[in-house]
């Protein structure tokens, strides 16, 4: 793949959420997942009173009485949820520490690779492109992402939001990624799941030479922006990459 200044592509960098990897725990049960992770940091809370907690949030939420975001990618922001979910609970500790040990426990969660990860990492690898992950996640996931992919993609060239203390769609954790692989910017692409924070991020703001977004769930779109492609399948980058 070959991008505006004819600069070839030689560094494949991934999302790890829903792009490489998922939750085996509520795969698309969002209380399910929040039942689990209350469990591991010791909140003894049913699937039911997180499901009306976060339904009482949502509606404070549409009410104008509370911030919350849809698509939380900071630590602070994540934090901040959790704090709305755990005051309709009334549960008594509201403390950032405990905001932040949830954040962290999300990776602890039973995770599995896509089916299709693997055969392109390998089909990637044997093409000589350089791999790499640049993610918003937390410290306690980068010893999950070395055991499954190690093989593939070494510890220096995985980026992660906590250790470097800045988030996705920041310009600087992009150029940090790039920096890991020692790859210039403009020959590096990013595949993710979410076409703002990750696709359209990595090159309006990182100056990647491409972004693709990974579409899973299908949803499409109309129009994509300049340098977004889009695909269902990640064995779709290979032929993204060829042509």
């Amino acid at each position: 793949m070959m991008v505006d200044d004819n600069m070839p592509i030689t560094a494949v960098l991934f999302d790890w959420d829903h792009t490489l990897a998922y939750s085996e725990v509520g795969t698309d049960d969002f209380s399910a997942r929040l039942t689990a992770m209350f469990a591991i940091t010791g909140l003894d809370y049913s699937q039911s009173q997180i499901e009306n907690a976060l339904a009482a949030v949502a509606a404070d939420h549409a009410a104008g009485k509370i911030p919350w975001h849809t698509s939380p990618q900071t630590r602070q922001q994540i934090g901040w949820g959790y704090y709305h979910l755990l005051k309709k609970l009334g549960h008594p500790d509201l403390s950032w520490p405990l905001l932040i040990r949830l954040y962290s426990t999300y990776a602890l969660l039973p995770t599995a690779l896509y089916p299709d990860v693997l055969p392109v990492l390998e089909q990637l690898r044997v093409q000589d492109y350089t791999l790499g992950i640049v993610s918003n996640h937390s410290i306690t996931a980068r010893p999950i992402m070395e055991n499954l992919v190690g093989a593939f993609i070494p510890p220096h060239h995985i980026t992660i939001s906590e250790e470097e203390g800045v988030h996705k769609p920041a310009r600087t954790i992009f150029r940090k990624a790039a920096a890991r692989v020692k790859t210039a910017p403009k020959a590096c692409i990013l595949i993710g799941d979410n076409m703002e924070v990750d696709a359209l991020g990595a090159v309006q703001q990182g100056g990647y030479g491409g972004g693709i977004w990974l579409d899973r769930n299908s949803n499409g779109a109309a129009k994509l922006p300049d340098g977004i492609m889009r695909i269902t399948t990640l064995q779709d980058v290979i032929e993204c990459l060829a042509n």
